[in-house]
């Protein structure tokens, strides 16, 4: 076996690699070597909340005289469904050191962790953000959660007159104060959106870590709750102001972190305050639903720019156990011919009888009535991408007439899927 001499490091085409995974002692470590995938530094103070979501039973990579050249992990989470809730692997920290890149190594990662998923058996589905979109399809992932990015100028963005902003108010309030009502407003909130990740009190901890090198040249956050009429919160907002200012005018932007709210007025007033700020000529914010309503509040629909971009990806291990962890918007019975290359137990022809109550999957023999591979059936599985345009492009094959459309429709959701947790 080729090894070192004089203490060198051993030239890459001449290395032995081993699979190894991380110990809980060496956290800083295999951080450390994240951040040189990402060509950046480790700097321990930013990552101090994420040595308690560490999970190193669940985070390895390829090593060559013992330095990480490659590393791959995943979180334990609980996934937010159409109609209910299912745990999930939120894969993470993915990256191949650059004099190891197109020698395998992200494939053998992918398929041990894939492996390492279904032989866990207690999650039927993962999910990741991709770096760089077009890596994941091969490996069965499909863009799940889509999401907006909203820009514009916050002079021009006057609400209709029949806004309806209730009689409740909205307060800046501090941090310490915010974050266990915003806790709470989260919790009441998740069920409803599809692509949504529960945080427990160590995730949140790393949500609103703050450390100045994280601000780029903005604000610390600050938070502001929505009261109702009654003085209850019932929506929050966080987000940063930076300030700028050209020829004695202040140009600040204020960028919206997150801010969700309570059916109700609570969205429309946390979004009129925040784009009423004093001196704040620009906001955007980090990402949106797709059912985000400011574009439809604001008197000229222009004043808001929204520019649609790719969220989480969803990959399903178990096929039958995910699609009966949801529910479906319309009754459907249908058999689906499914293609799966890395994982031998998802292929064949499925049965899926579903509707608003559930839904049951068993094995069939019979002819079906749709082919398609599991990228696709990953992509509609929260809802947010139409089968009848992945059908439309060619990329599922429909055998029985009629048969996309309906699938189509029973797989959309009343609420667009959404992840706001960055992993």
């Amino acid at each position: 076996m080729p090894g070192t001499t004089s203490g060198r490091a051993t030239p890459p085409h001449l290395a032995h690699r081993d699979l190894v995974y991380a110990r809980p002692d060496q956290a800083d470590e295999f951080f450390a070597a994240v951040l040189r995938g990402f060509h950046d530094d480790y700097v321990a103070e930013q990552w101090e909340p994420n040595h308690k979501v560490f999970e190193p039973e669940r985070s390895f990579g390829f090593q060559v005289d013992r330095r990480w050249i490659s590393t791959c992990g995943a979180y334990s989470r609980i996934l937010t469904v159409p109609g209910g809730s299912v745990p999930a692997a939120a894969v993470t920290v993915v990256t191949v050191q650059p004099s190891y890149r197109r020698r395998g190594l992200l494939t053998e990662m992918m398929q041990h962790q894939l492996r390492d998923m279904h032989e866990r058996g207690n999650e039927p589905i993962a999910l990741l953000w991709a770096s760089e979109a077009a890596i994941y399809g091969r490996y069965g992932y499909g863009q799940a959660t889509p999401q907006l990015h909203l820009t514009g100028k916050t002079k021009t963005t006057a609400f209709l007159p029949d806004v309806d902003l209730g009689t409740g108010s909205v307060g800046e309030v501090e941090r310490d104060e915010a974050i266990p009502i915003i806790k709470q407003i989260h919790q009441t909130l998740l069920p409803n959106r599809p692509g949504a990740l529960n945080r427990d009190d160590n995730w949140w901890a790393v949500r609103w870590h703050d450390p100045q090198a994280l601000r780029h040249g903005a604000s610390a956050y600050r938070f502001a709750l929505h009261y109702d009429h009654r003085g209850r919160p019932d929506g929050y907002l966080a987000f940063r102001v930076k300030n700028n200012w050209e020829e004695s005018e202040s140009a600040a932007e204020v960028i919206i972190s997150e801010l969700d709210a309570i059916a109700g007025p609570g969205r429309a007033g946390l979004w009129r305050f925040v784009l009423d700020l004093d001196l704040v000529r620009r906001f955007r914010t980090h990402g949106a639903p797709l059912d985000e309503p400011l574009r439809y509040l604001v008197h000229d629909l222009r004043s808001v720019k929204a520019e649609l971009s790719d969220g989480t990806y969803a990959r399903l291990v178990d096929v039958s156990r995910a699609l009966e962890a949801r529910r479906y918007l319309t009754d459907l019975d249908v058999i689906i011919g499914l293609e799966d290359s890395l994982l031998a137990h998802n292929n064949g022809s499925i049965r899926l009888q579903a509707g608003p109550d559930g839904a049951s999957v068993s094995r069939t023999r019979r002819r079906p009535d749709l082919i398609m591979n599991v990228r696709e059936l990953s992509a509609i599985y929260l809802g947010g991408t139409s089968l009848a345009a992945l059908a439309r492009a060619g990329l599922v094959t429909e055998r029985t007439k009629g048969a996309a459309q309906a699938t189509a429709a029973a797989f959309a959701w009343s609420q667009p899927p959404f992840c706001p947790d960055f992993f």
